[in-house]
């Protein structure tokens, strides 16, 4: 055990460290308030400029010996609280087009090794009824057995989802995506689905013309404004005045522990590790849904700013979280050790790629193949041993078969 005196130069140290970017979080807050007294059309530059900041600080706090310095789980080079306990209850509320499905993976395969109870959706669906507020009669076999997670799509009402999850350290996260990314992204993915996006040409000649193309009222049009804000459980189509928007975001804040953000993917994955107390290797990841890059659209700045306008509560909900999620690296982690393990991550993550796939990442022509999209999937290889080949298969499983998987080993476990 190190002596009082270092154990002070090493609080010292982290102090003076925290005390140095306080100035920084400081900075952000300031900012993104001032992209809502500005308005809309000066707010790109503005949130550009407080996530510019951070990733020169970033560029600045990386090792100059060019290799990251491991750390242990849970524990730093100088370890000022006790060890933790993995969470075991989780109600990940899973947005669209925000990376979700490959969070959900995560999850899955977590329920799966620790042997816990997850509620899923009826046989067949890929999804809890996400149209209306959720209800715990949407959960198959209901009262027939106590839940650990939920991790599929739904239209958030925490009332309802108690329900299920009755465990009074429930740990409530989701994740957030830019707006304009995720409506590009959207138009794409839903572009038969929908009938606003179904009847226009184009995003843009839908932004420029909806009156023509968007009716707020079909209920297959939900997601077609504000689908984050829609996900979350409020009225998306309605004006908001700034008393409501205030309420509801100081509602979602408190029933939520963490919100991750999608344009910093493996970062999330570091602070959602933190939260929950798990290891590394639990949160390497593998893309689910993602697109060839050929059917990915490049957005002008008057697009983007059209879309900013169009999802505005989207949008203010983006910026505000997007602060906050640095706020608590800072809490918690700090940025030199987030840098160090977003580092050990990747790094598991190319080594696992290349112990079981063939390619990488090729388009998937297969069961769940989307008809106009190339979708991008891993191909397992076929000569590995039977331990190493169920482990890489769990990693790239559609999570519709996996959620029939956990299903019927809960029903076997009873």
């Amino acid at each position: 055990m190190g002596s009082p005196g270092a154990c002070f130069r090493c609080w010292n140290a982290i102090t003076e460290r925290k005390r140095s970017h306080l100035f920084m979080i400081k900075l952000a807050l300031g900012l993104i308030s001032l992209i809502f007294i500005f308005g809309m059309k000066n707010s790109i530059p503005v949130l550009k400029m407080v996530q510019s900041k951070y990733e020169v600080l970033l560029e600045k706090r990386i090792p100059p010996s060019g290799q990251p310095k491991q750390h242990t789980d849970r524990n730093s080079d100088v370890t000022l609280t006790a060890r933790c306990s993995p969470k075991r209850h989780l109600m990940f509320l899973k947005t669209h087009k925000t990376g979700g499905t490959t969070v959900q993976n995560m999850l899955l395969r977590y329920v799966d090794s620790r042997n816990l109870t997850l509620a899923t959706p009826p046989r067949g669906r890929v999804t809890f009824n996400e149209k209306f507020p959720f209800s715990a009669n949407y959960v198959r076999d209901y009262n027939k057995q106590q839940y650990d997670v939920i991790a599929h799509h739904l239209r958030f009402k925490i009332t309802q989802v108690k329900k299920v999850l009755k465990h009074n350290d429930t740990f409530y996260f989701s994740i957030l995506r830019d707006p304009v990314n995720l409506m590009e992204s959207s138009y794409s993915f839903f572009k038969k689905d929908f009938p606003a996006f179904r009847l226009s040409k184009s995003l843009e000649d839908l932004l420029n013309n909806s009156s023509s193309y968007y009716n707020p009222y079909l209920n297959t049009n939900t997601r077609v404004k504000n689908p984050t804000w829609f996900d979350f459980g409020y009225n998306n189509i309605a004006n908001c005045s700034e008393e409501q928007y205030t309420k509801a975001l100081v509602e979602i804040e408190k029933s939520f522990h963490l919100i991750l953000i999608s344009e910093y993917f493996d970062e999330s994955m570091i602070l959602l590790k933190e939260a929950l107390c798990w290891d590394i290797d639990d949160v390497v990841t593998f893309k689910h849904n993602s697109r060839n890059k050929e059917d990915i659209k490049t957005v002008s700045e008057n697009l983007a700013r059209k879309i900013q306008e169009w999802n505005s509560l989207d949008w203010r909900l983006y910026n505000h979280f997007n602060v906050t999620f640095w706020a608590k690296v800072e809490e918690t982690i700090g940025l030199a050790r987030l840098q160090d393990e977003v580092a050990i991550l990747r790094e598991k993550r190319r080594e696992l790629e290349r112990q079981c796939t063939l390619d990488g990442l090729v388009v998937n022509q297969g069961r769940y193949f989307k008809e106009g999209l190339h979708l991008m999937s891993h191909k397992v290889k076929s000569d590995l041993d039977r331990d190493l080949k169920e482990k890489c298969k769990r990693y790239f499983i559609h999570p519709r078969d996996y959620t029939e998987i956990l299903y019927t080993k809960q029903k076997l476990q009873k």
